[in-house]
């Protein structure tokens, strides 16, 4: 299947479907903090496949920076502090939150 932009996008989500399931069998060896990890890095490739597909918006397109950018800060290089990756995934929320407020959803 290829996007209008001509992206061959059903490569990108059988690889995407194959990161999830393998994810989710990891998340059952792996410690607690990686289920959330592997969520917001699974939701940092599909803005990704969007943005390929010149589907994202602005907000998708910055939410995915700060994704990207806090995954790595706030898990792996900050295991000590689990609270930090936790606030960082509290703003990602609220970020939502507030682009569903914008946009006059409840």
């Amino acid at each position: 299947m290829k996007s209008s932009s001509g992206i061959e996008l059903k490569g990108d989500f059988f690889n995407l479907l194959a990161f999830l399931v393998t994810s989710a069998r990891g998340c059952v060896d792996e410690p607690k903090l990686y289920g959330p990890f592997r969520l917001i890095d699974g939701a940092s490739r599909l803005i990704g496949i969007l943005e390929e597909a010149h589907m994202a918006d602005e907000f998708l397109v910055e939410v995915k920076r700060k994704m990207d950018e806090g995954k790595y800060k706030y898990l792996i290089h900050e295991m000590d502090d689990q609270s930090k990756f936790i606030q960082f995934l509290d703003d990602l929320t609220l970020d939502f939150v507030d682009k569903l407020k914008a946009n006059g959803e409840s």
